[in-house]
């Protein structure tokens, strides 16, 4: 276990670098890709067929158009980023 004098030393040496050059750190981690356009596009579809089940479905149609409008909702807001 390290000392908590070393863990602090070490935490400024770190700081330091990131400082210095800031892609140091950027080098060990994974881009992360922007979200695109078909999760956008999904979740418009799944918030129609949520609206068809509850104009067409009845009370049945009302009960499962929960489902597809909460995923529809998620997906379109993961695809606006």
């Amino acid at each position: 276990m390290a000392d908590p004098e070393e863990t602090r030393r070490f935490d400024d040496i770190v700081a330091h670098l990131h400082e210095d050059d800031p892609g140091f750190t950027a080098a060990f981690h994974e881009p992360r890709r922007p979200p695109g356009r078909p999760p956008l596009v999904i979740g418009v579809i799944l918030c129609a067929v949520a609206l068809a089940l509850l104009m067409f479905g009845g009370l049945a149609g009302a009960l499962l158009a929960v489902l597809p409008w909460l995923a529809g909702m998620a997906l379109a807001l993961k695809g606006r980023g």
